[in-house]
């Protein structure tokens, strides 16, 4: 129950975690047998415990209340969220058998990003799912652009026995699969090079979790939008929190680099 998590919490912050990632097989539906609501719970969280940093995994978009955004206005709950679209056509979710089309999914970027401009979404695309047309695939290919996601998981559809897709029409080529597949890294690299570029210029505080290479004082943590940042400094230590500022890209485009006092580089995930 909750009071078990809250419990579970304190004694993990009392160990010195500073960051608990709230995750499970079905996080939204988190309540649904007892009256509660995730929603609730994480209010209970932030309410009753004092750890710096609440973290969500993975969380379907249609388990989302309309005022769950609201929460974000307390500053230890970060700001990045994991959503699976899994396409970018209306019509390929319904053979998906989706519950949450393009038009529902855009109100919940746009309730997130307006609750906090820059909260990061990332998500879960299948690329090549049986049926998926060329103005499909164009579909998914404009819908994500415009979305802008922070980071994207993409999968390749792979025939499974058994499964109801596995016996749905009009399977597509592994060679137009392995194309499309391409198409969307490429564009999934340059969305997140936007996403970095938007911290430019930022100040911004960084959970120190490891040492790259022991001995060579270089350390990656993590920003409260989830990119992974490296940094150079000395006095560095884990479990740590601490602020640096963000200057530049990296040459390969994927990280932010601090050019002032604490050196670090802001990467991929």
């Amino acid at each position: 129950g909750v009071d078990d998590i809250i419990n579970e919490i304190k004694t993990l912050h009392r160990q010195g975690i500073q960051e608990i990632a709230i995750t499970g097989v079905h996080v939204g539906g988190y309540g649904s047998d007892t009256g509660s609501s995730l929603y609730q719970l994480l209010s209970e969280i932030l309410e009753r415990t004092e750890i710096p940093r609440i973290r969500l995994a993975s969380v379907e978009p249609w388990d989302l209340p309309d005022n769950f955004f609201g929460l974000f206005q307390d500053s230890r709950l970060m700001p990045h969220m994991h959503l699976p679209i899994q396409s970018g056509s209306d019509t390929v979710l319904r053979r998906m058998a989706r519950r949450c089309k393009t038009a529902e999914f855009s109100k919940i970027v746009d309730k997130a990003r307006n609750a906090m401009p820059l909260f990061n979404i990332t998500t879960d695309l299948i690329v090549g799912f049986p049926g998926e047309t060329e103005a499909e695939w164009q579909q998914t290919m404009d819908y994500v652009e415009a979305t802008g996601f922070g980071h994207m998981h993409i999968f390749s559809y792979s025939r499974r026995e058994g499964t109801k897709a596995a016996d749905m029409p009009g399977q597509v080529e592994k060679a137009i699969r392995k194309e499309r597949s391409r198409q969307m890294h490429a564009l999934a690299a340059r969305l997140k090079k936007t996403e970095l570029e938007k911290h430019l210029g930022s100040y911004c505080s960084v959970l120190w979790e490891q040492q790259v290479t022991r001995g060579n004082n270089l350390w990656t943590g993590y920003t409260p939008h989830y990119h992974k940042i490296v940094s150079s400094d000395a006095d560095i230590r884990a479990a740590e929190i601490t602020h640096v500022s963000v200057d530049c890209l990296s040459q390969d485009g994927i990280s932010l680099a601090n050019q002032t006092v604490q050196k670090a580089i802001l990467t991929s995930f």
